[in-house]
């Protein structure tokens, strides 16, 4: 590991705020690096297309992993902040750092900002009114209905069960299991 990479190290990732934040974000929107879009397979069906970035940034979220299986979670989470550093739009590392929070911390409204703001990135990819699927199936798209499940686990632990089931009837229906409301509030 470089010097330069130990020195950043566990500073955490320079992004808007989370789900839940007040007011409006300060300034122009920064540039991103990336973002995420959606692939058609095929009729209604699409896939999540991730920003080149996460690959660039794959060793350093398995870094992150393993440190986790390791028994190490502040390493693990300094880990997967940095991976956040060179690509904020990484579903898995939001997804990762979410299941840190609520399973390793024990700490379901931190863990609830992690998975809410993978589901807003996986969100904004959706064109207004978007009336497709997004199969659960596909690697791609994994990533995006692991957070709607670690938001609604999160909802659950804060004694929201009514968030909780609306999330997952809407994820369910996104993916074409079963009619479900309209999109939930997060």
């Amino acid at each position: 590991m470089s010097q330069e990479r130990d020195k950043n190290r566990g500073q955490g990732p320079r992004r808007p705020p989370g789900p839940g934040a007040k007011g409006p974000r300060p300034g122009p929107a920064p540039k991103r690096r990336g973002g995420l879009s959606l692939s058609r397979l095929g009729g209604d069906d699409f896939e999540i297309v991730h920003p080149r970035c996460v690959r660039e940034m794959e060793l350093d979220f398995e870094e992150g992993i393993e440190l986790r299986k390791a028994g190490d979670p502040e390493a693990a989470r300094d880990a997967l902040r940095y991976a956040l550093q060179g690509c904020g739009d990484n579903l898995w590392v939001h997804v990762a750092l979410g299941r840190l929070a609520l399973e390793d911390f024990r700490d379901p409204s931190l863990a609830r900002g992690h998975f809410g703001y993978a589901f807003e990135l996986a969100e904004r990819a959706f064109p207004p009114g978007f009336r497709g699927r997004l199969p659960r199936h596909r690697p791609s798209n994994r990533p995006f209905y692991d957070a709607v499940a670690g938001l609604a686990e999160c909802y659950d632990a804060l004694s929201k069960p009514e968030e909780a089931a609306r999330l997952r009837a809407w994820a369910a229906a996104l993916a074409g299991e079963r009619p479900g409301p309209s999109a939930p509030s997060k």
